[in-house]
């Protein structure tokens, strides 16, 4: 937004929850969904990559997990072309199989270190694309917006619910390694009973009211009505399912890797890597936080973005 105001080019290429951004010169959104991806893509951007051979009749059936690595194919090579046609002064690029297959085997298994590579050899064609001299002009930061941790049992806080005849009072929504307690028809007094019995199953490692909010960085349930009234944590090892169905409140998790958890948990914290023209050589900043991020982006094009809570990173600028 920072960028489009102060009249720089913009583009995302799979970048989430950007649909039909105003502040976006070219936009492929990510999208889980085929009729989505067909009903909310910008006309000219679908045309203009249908023209250029892109498989666009199969953008859901890529965003399966499985099946990821060849949507982060497209995500690096439609990068490239877009750099040279409509040279974006800031170009926001979304691989996700690194995340996909780490879900499905498990954080540091064979197939996470692959894909891990896959992504990095995506990253670096994509950089040779850009010639001489525009690839030392340019300033790349390479992030995550989590860690991972591995998975070996389900907790299943709604079969909880269900036993207890509270179906209808609450309803618990999972994030993996998170989850969220809802109110629906219970009293104040009702949800902190329903949130003491969940907080007691095996693997629940921590439990916020919505008072608590605060130190986690949370709005509360005042502050938007979409907010959870109780929030969760599962222990590493353990994340959460959404069923209610069976007398089972543990179970085999869906996936062998998750994220959620809080970063202070080893392995769950986010990655962070720039380089290029505008970033210091050699550099170690130790432990950052996320929400410096974009303000230290912000400032290798020149802009500054006030009102925030992040800082510029400077020990990392030239």
């Amino acid at each position: 937004d920072v960028a489009h105001r102060a009249g720089l080019r913009t583009a995302a290429i799979d970048w989430p929850a950007t649909r039909h951004a105003p502040t976006l010169d070219f936009n492929l959104p990510f999208f889980k969904d085929q009729r989505v991806f067909e009903t909310q893509t910008a006309r000219a951007v679908w045309a203009e990559l249908t023209a250029l051979g892109y498989p666009m009749h199969r953008q859901g059936e890529w965003a399966l997990l499985p099946k990821r690595l060849y949507k982060d194919e497209m995500v690096g090579s439609v990068a490239a072309h877009v750099s040279h046609r409509h040279a974006p002064d800031l170009l926001l690029m979304h691989f996700l199989c690194v995340d996909s297959l780490q879900h499905l085997h498990g954080p540091r298994s064979p197939e996470a270190y692959w894909a891990i590579e896959y992504v990095d050899g995506l990253i670096g064609r994509f950089l040779e694309s850009l010639g001489d001299p525009r690839l030392y002009e340019t300033t790349a930061f390479i992030v995550s917006d989590h860690g991972f941790l591995p998975s070996r049992r389900e907790i299943r806080p709604n079969v909880r619910l269900r036993k207890l005849g509270a179906q209808r009072e609450a309803r618990f929504v999972m994030n993996h390694g998170a989850g969220a307690l809802y109110r629906l028809d219970a009293d104040a007094s009702a949800v902190e009973q329903l949130a003491r019995e969940i907080a007691r199953l095996e693997g629940v490692s921590g439990m916020w009211p919505a008072v608590e909010y605060g130190g986690l960085g949370l709005p509360t349930p005042a502050d938007h009505h979409q907010v959870a009234d109780v929030m969760f944590e599962a222990a590493p090892g353990y994340a959460y399912g959404d069923t209610a169905d069976g007398d089972d409140e543990h179970g085999p998790p869906k996936y062998l890797g998750t994220h959620g958890q809080r970063p202070v948990h080893a392995d769950n914290a986010a990655f962070f890597l720039a380089a290029g023209a505008d970033i210091r050589r050699g550099v170690s900043l130790g432990a950052i936080r996320s929400r410096d991020v974009a303000p230290t982006v912000a400032a290798t094009i020149g802009l500054r973005m006030d009102g925030v809570e992040g800082a510029i990173l400077d020990r990392a600028l030239a």
